[in-house]
């Protein structure tokens, strides 16, 4: 199998070949043709053994997707290219992985949960400009002092991805890609920028990051699911009670929040609309749902004095549970009872 050339931005070192820091490898790297990809995620949701705080690894062409896990939960995704770094919708992440398994490989590693926020960090946020000299430790960390830097820094050497943590510009600790028994911190980070003859010295690519205190949860393929069923089925329970007139309130609604909640872009609309899930966390899903609910419901009621509490009754009842779950209906004027 032929390994893809892409690169990581600013650097010469392949996609192909990055490796991150793991403390237990629970699935070596693996062609993912070999891997069922739903029975690992299932068993780390359901087995005690497998609630573990860890990352999957996907090595694809053109491309590293990375998939968060905290206590066995898959929780968020990232995706690093020859263009960039991003966060990527779960269910996005899930699809790219699935295209070409026999072109793609695996590792699923158990980290710490500070670690797992420390990588997400890395691919969401902006660099911080701090004109590193990444030539030497010494010239690393004395700019680091001088500039009393709070955050992380990421240091690419020879594929190995390294992550040090750093506050008012002093050492704070640090996560190796490729540690060694007994080995200080110190001598890891001159044998990172070193490399015993003939090899070239290797090239160093440094960069520094505000960093995350933890690692955000996206609100999950499931959770958006429940959201759009609601708000078609909503929809569809006004339109028998408002005929000609329900749906097209309801896509005005939407369209009037949208600039307020970006997220009902990707909520609402003709039923069973294609669109990509979105890359948000679960208040955030809940409050815009709400607040579409609340306006919505608020002009129907204009029309149909107390109609809301039944159409949200008759709308809510299958899914709940779910929506109790992230406090969706706290964020609603009405009290239903079931």
């Amino acid at each position: 199998m032929r390994a893809s050339s892409a690169v990581v931005t600013d650097s010469s070192v392949r996609l192909w070949d990055l490796v991150f820091p793991c403390q237990t490898a629970l699935l070596a790297r693996t062609r993912f043709a070999y891997i069922h990809l739903d029975n690992l995620i299932a068993y780390s949701k359901r087995d005690r053994d497998g609630k573990v705080d860890a990352y999957l690894a996907c090595y694809r062409p053109d491309e590293t997707i990375l998939l968060f896990f905290v206590n066995g939960d898959l929780v968020n995704a990232a995706v690093i290219t020859a263009l960039g770094r991003f966060a990527i919708a779960i269910s996005e992440a899930l699809r790219h992985m699935r295209a070409e398994p026999e072109r793609s490989e695996l590792c699923f590693c158990e980290v710490s949960e500070e670690q797992l926020a420390i990588m997400y960090a890395t691919f969401t946020q902006p660099p911080v400009d701090l004109g590193i000299d990444p030539s030497t430790p010494a010239t690393v960390f004395g700019r680091i002092l001088e500039r009393k830097f709070t955050g992380v820094l990421e240091l690419i050497s020879k594929g190995f991805v390294n992550y040090v943590t750093v506050k008012d510009g002093h050492y704070a600790g640090a996560l190796f890609a490729d540690p060694r028994q007994g080995e200080k911190p110190q001598d890891t980070m001159a044998r990172i920028f070193t490399a015993p003859p003939p090899e070239p010295r290797p090239k160093v690519a440094v960069k520094a990051f505000a960093g995350l205190a933890t690692l955000p949860l996206q609100a999950t393929p499931a959770l958006v699911k429940v959201f759009r069923e609601f708000v078609w089925d909503l929809t569809d329970e006004a339109e028998k009670e408002c005929p000609g007139d329900g749906a097209k309130r309801a896509e005005k609604v939407r369209s009037r929040l949208v600039s307020t909640h970006d997220v009902l872009r990707c909520v609402g609309g003709a039923r069973d609309l294609q669109v990509a899930d979105p890359i948000t966390d679960p208040a955030a899903l809940a409050d815009a749902v709400a607040a579409w609910t609340k306006e919505y419901l608020t002009e129907l009621e204009v029309i149909h004095p107390s109609v809301a509490p039944r159409l949200l009754h008759e709308a809510a009842r299958e899914p709940r549970y779910a929506l109790a779950a992230v406090g969706f209906f706290d964020r609603l004027p009405w009290r239903i009872e079931w």
